[in-house]
């Protein structure tokens, strides 16, 4: 079993057999955030009275053991991945002002790091925007995810160290899966494996659930076995999404016939859009590739975002005329439907509509009763989301130029399971409405980037078991954990992250947490009430 020291790194003993006061569960921005916030209120205090006789005793216990990025901010997302929005609306003000200050006092070990980078986009985004971060102009860009990986370990240790020498605090970190969390006599058990299979346990007064994502939606029987002519991907960032490009690359580089290799994109979110953008990266790999075939319901991707002013001129009239009477949940979602048409239809852009359409979304659910806030929760803010997503041009200009190139097909349909063809090839069966239709070109790499499980249905060894000792209930969207407005699923079990979703109360309404400017004042909160 690992115990990691974070001041040194180095492998340590647990602390003693006593209780832990806190245990964390996950060691993504959820967490580091929420531990941040935590050791800020914990110094305001102690500095106002006397110290604890001892340190407060925190664990945190994550698989990977790479602590405190999570898989967008890590090593298992890869250097070339962006932030999908530009840095001025990636981060709430204090902590973008912050983040600033950190890239400007450390312009030069950033710029070395990204010259670093080998890659044909990643060349060509150092060379666009190098002068930019010279200058200090920061805020306009979509940044490497890693990079504000880099910043959040830096101050979490930071604040950990100081927490350590002042005597208040002592973290410890723990390489393991979480396969169980029990009551037991008042405190919680936290069961898990590690490395070797090994089980053991520990024991906490408090838990966070700071998990991230459900998996990955199981879309494929049999993925992995699917055919030893196709390349199947079942999680691009298992182990990592650098190790699944290049295996992608040498697979492909056994092909004879490279002028008829078609990779399948499951899905058209941004882990898609950031999976396209990699492999068209890495010369060895988009050498390789034909065609790019992505099938979802949707049937394309995120919006651009414009270096340009919002709209002044648009007025979402479908919205403004609902609010004139009583309306649903429902009604919300179809006037953003048509006034997202209207917009484009006026040479606008969802880009430069977003705000104001989103503002008056919010003034519409607030006039709302509670049965239907819950509905709009529950339900059709998600949907809502999915008619204003929007991503930067370095990923939508390889889009664009893989359209003209005639190498991008999208298909609108949901992805049912793959068909065998002729000499152990494959296609694929999509459905469209209620009808099921084929794809009868061969495909020779699969990578599956569909949306996450409903959690009454999840693989997940830990969800499962939390379900089903009756820790956690899912809500209603079957995306997050019931929870109460102090974030509390149970007495002393508290949730933060995506799985927070699906939330209304008297605090709080909440349909999607999965950005990291929410989570930064979620976590906030819950920092408080812990």
């Amino acid at each position: 079993m690992q115990y990691l020291n974070t001041e040194n790194a180095t492998i340590r003993q647990p602390l003693s057999k006593s209780v832990y006061d806190l245990a964390i569960v996950g060691s993504g921005i959820s967490c580091t955030y929420t531990l941040i916030h935590y050791i800020n209120l914990l110094k305001e205090k102690f500095n106002r009275q006397q110290l604890p006789k001892e340190p407060i005793k925190v664990v945190i216990l994550d698989k990977y053991g790479e602590f405190w990025t999570g898989i967008p901010y890590g090593s298992r997302t890869g250097q070339q991945s962006l932030i999908i929005t530009a840095l001025k609306e990636f981060l709430p003000q204090q902590e973008r002002d912050r983040f600033i200050g950190w890239l400007n006092d450390n312009c030069d070990s950033v710029l070395d790091s990204l010259s670093a980078r080998g890659g044909i986009l990643n060349r060509q985004w150092l060379k666009l925007y190098q002068s930019a971060m010279v200058e200090g102009n920061w805020d306009e860009l979509f940044l490497p995810r890693y990079v504000f990986g880099w910043y959040l370990t830096e101050q979490v240790e930071q604040a950990i160290q100081q927490a350590r020498s002042e005597g208040y605090l002592q973290c410890d970190l723990v390489i393991a899966e979480v396969v169980n969390i029990q009551q037991v006599k008042g405190n919680y058990q936290v069961d898990f494996t590690v490395g070797d299979g090994d089980n053991s346990c520990i024991r906490t007064e408090k838990v966070v659930l700071a998990i991230g994502s459900p998996p990955n939606k199981a879309t494929v029987d049999g993925f992995e076995k699917a055919s030893a002519n196709v390349c199947a991907i079942a999680n691009m960032y298992e182990p990592s999404q650098n190790e699944n490009i290049q295996r992608i690359a040498k697979f492909l580089s056994k092909s004879d016939t490279p002028d008829l290799n078609r990779v399948l994109i499951i899905g058209s979110n941004a882990s898609a859009l950031e999976t396209l953008y990699s492999l068209n990266n890495l010369p060895e790999a988009e050498d390789l590739i034909s065609k790019f075939i992505i099938v979802s319901p949707n049937a394309r991707f995120p919006h651009r975002i414009y270096n340009e002013p919002a709209s002044t001129s648009y007025i979402p009239q479908n919205l403004k005329t609902l609010i004139r009477s009583k309306f649903t949940a429902e009604q919300i979602y179809e006037a953003v439907k048509k006034d997202v048409e209207a917009a484009l239809k006026q040479n606008e852009t969802v880009d430069g509509t977003y705000k104001v359409i989103s503002k008056e979304v919010i003034n519409a659910l607030n006039m709302l009763d509670f049965d239907e806030q819950k509905m709009f929760v529950i339900k059709y803010g998600v949907e809502i989301g999915k008619y204003q997503r929007r991503a930067g041009q370095d990923y939508l200009n390889v889009v664009d130029r893989l359209i003209l190139e005639d190498r991008l097909e999208f298909i609108k349909g949901k992805f049912s399971q793959t068909i065998p063809l002729s000499e152990g090839k494959l296609g694929f069966e999509y459905v469209t409405g209620d009808r099921q239709q084929l794809f009868t070109d061969s495909i020779n790499i699969i990578i599956n980037c569909a949306g996450f499980q409903d959690l009454t249905k999840s693989d997940s060894i830990l969800i499962k078991n939390l379900v089903e000792r009756g820790i956690c209930t899912p809500n209603d969207s079957k995306c997050g954990f019931e929870m109460s407005g102090d974030f509390e699923v149970n007495k002393n079990f508290y949730l933060m992250g995506p799985l927070v979703a699906g939330n209304i109360n008297d605090k709080l309404k909440i349909w999607h947490a999965e950005s990291c400017g929410r989570i930064i004042n979620l976590s906030r909160k819950l920092a408080e009430i812990l």
